[in-house]
C-alpha cells in the first residue's frame, strides 16, 4: 500500500504541471511554450534517471531507495513552490523528476523480487491501481487545486505528500517486515 501510495505521489507530480502551464506563464511573464519548460524538464530527469536506478536499487535495496527518493521528493517537488524565476522551477522540476524516477520502477522490482508468484499479479494490480490513479488526480489536482490556491500551493502539497509516505515508508524500513538488500559482490 505504501509503494503505491508512493507510485501515486511521483506520477501525480509529474502530470500536475500540465494544466498549470497558464498560470507559470502569466506569473514570469512568458508563453506558454517557454513555461512549458516544467514538464519538459520533469519528465526528461524522470525518463533518464531512471537508467541509474535500477542498479543502485539492486546494491542497496529497492525498499530503501524508493524510501530515500520519496524523501527527497519531497524536498524537491517542494523547492518548486518557493522558485522565484522559470529557471529556478524548471531547475526544481528537473530535480523533482529525477528523485521521482526511483519510484514506480523500483517498486515493480521490489514486488517482482519479494512477493511469491501466486500473489504477484494481485500485488501488481494493486500496486498500479495507485500508478493509475496518480496520473489521472494530478491532471485534476493541478488544474483544480492551481485555480484554487495557486500553483505554488500546488507543489508544496505535493511536497508535503511525498515526506508523509516518506515518513510511513522509513517507519517500514527500520521495521522488521522489509527484507534486507541482497548485497551482490
Amino acid at each position: 500500500a505504501l509503494l503505491s501510495a508512493a507510485a501515486f505521489a511521483s506520477v501525480a507530480t509529474m502530470r500536475a504541471g500540465d494544466p498549470l502551464l497558464p498560470q507559470v506563464a502569466r506569473e514570469f511573464g512568458v508563453s506558454a511554450g517557454e513555461a512549458s519548460i516544467i514538464a519538459t524538464t520533469f519528465a526528461l530527469a524522470y525518463g533518464f534517471c531512471q537508467l541509474v536506478y535500477g542498479v543502485l536499487g539492486d546494491r542497496f535495496g529497492k525498499y530503501r531507495l524508493v524510501t530515500l527518493a520519496t524523501l527527497a521528493s519531497g524536498l524537491t517537488v517542494a523547492s518548486a513552490g518557493f522558485a522565484d524565476s522559470l529557471g529556478m522551477l524548471g531547475a526544481a522540476r528537473l530535480a523533482g523528476g529525477a528523485t521521482a524516477a526511483a519510484i514506480v520502477p523500483l517498486s515493480m522490482a521490489f514486488i517482482g523480487d519479494h512477493v511469491p508468484y501466486e500473489r504477484r499479479q494481485t500485488a501488481l494490480a494493486r500496486f498500479l491501481t495507485g500508478t493509475i490513479l496518480g496520473i489521472v488526480s494530478g491532471q485534476v489536482l493541478g488544474g483544480v487545486l492551481g485555480q484554487m490556491v495557486g500553483w505554488r500551493a500546488v507543489f508544496l502539497l505535493l511536497g508535503a505528500l511525498f515526506l508523509l509516505i516518506g515518513a510511513l515508508l522509513l517507519v517500514e524500513v527500520r521495521s522488521t517486515r522489509v527484507p534486507p538488500p541482497l548485497l551482490s559482490g
